[in-house]
């Protein structure tokens, strides 16, 4: 009994060793990816695609940290952030419509190497999808209203 104790914990132990490792060694690619370069130059394609899209390109660009940016123009009632972390882009678009909120959040694995095309895709995609959001979500807003 104590041997079966001891296996599980031992493979418990190397597990999350695994686990750990993973992890760590993920955000050492992502600090290799974004050796002298921004996120935001990182995937330009898609900040300035939705910056055009959400704010007609007068969108200011807003670090939070080597990984984390945000996509705002001042007194607009939205807000796109960005964060990347191994090797994954999480894109999160904020909109609000009479002080009533809405987010869609997306996750883009496997953001190491984009291409143009694969940019243009989500942010394509992004747009596509939040302009749906929002229009559901004025409805919504308007018919609480009424």
């Amino acid at each position: 009994m104590k041997w079966l104790i001891i296996s599980g914990v031992c493979l418990l132990i190397s597990v999350v060793g695994r686990i750990v490792y993973s992890f760590l060694r993920d955000l050492n690619k992502d600090n290799t990816d974004l050796d002298g370069i921004s996120v935001s130059d990182k995937f330009k394609i898609i900040v300035d695609e939705l910056n055009l899209r959400a704010f007609n390109g007068k969108g200011d660009i807003i670090p939070v940290d080597k990984r984390n940016f945000n996509l705002y123009e001042d007194g607009q009632n939205q807000i796109i952030q960005f964060e990347y972390s191994t090797g994954i882009l999480t894109i999160r678009w904020r909109y609000k419509y009479f002080k009533k909120e809405v987010v869609h959040e997306k996750h883009f694995h496997d953001a190491r190497n984009l291409s143009a095309s694969d940019q243009a895709m989500i942010a394509s995609q992004m747009i596509e999808e939040m302009s749906q959001i929002i229009e559901l979500h004025k409805k919504k807003v308007l018919s609480m209203s009424l």
